[in-house]
């Protein structure tokens, strides 16, 4: 088991007209177990997760808003607090 003081958040989210967004999705034990899995994240099915019914998305006022068909971002949180987003995979 992991110190508490290597384990990272791992976060995900969106980027929209209105700012970004970010959620929780669990913790890793460490900064490369947590790259690990946003880098998977990234690649695995273009990156889809289930969007939070709170998010944007769901409420944005713009009808034709170019964000609404966007890929979530995947990232961590360090211990140190910095935050980490990998890029999508044809970036």
């Amino acid at each position: 088991m992991s110190t508490p003081d290597r384990r990272c958040e791992l976060v995900y989210g969106y980027q929209h007209c209105v700012g970004r967004t970010q959620y929780h999705f669990g913790y890793a034990a460490d900064e490369e177990a947590a790259d690990c899995w946003a880098r998977r994240k990234t690649r695995e099915n273009g990156g889809r997760v289930r969007v939070p019914d709170a998010d944007p998305v769901r409420w944005c006022p713009v009808g034709h808003c170019h964000m609404k068909r966007q890929r979530p971002w995947f990232g961590y949180l360090s211990a140190d607090g910095r935050l980490t987003i990998r890029p999508p995979a044809d970036e």
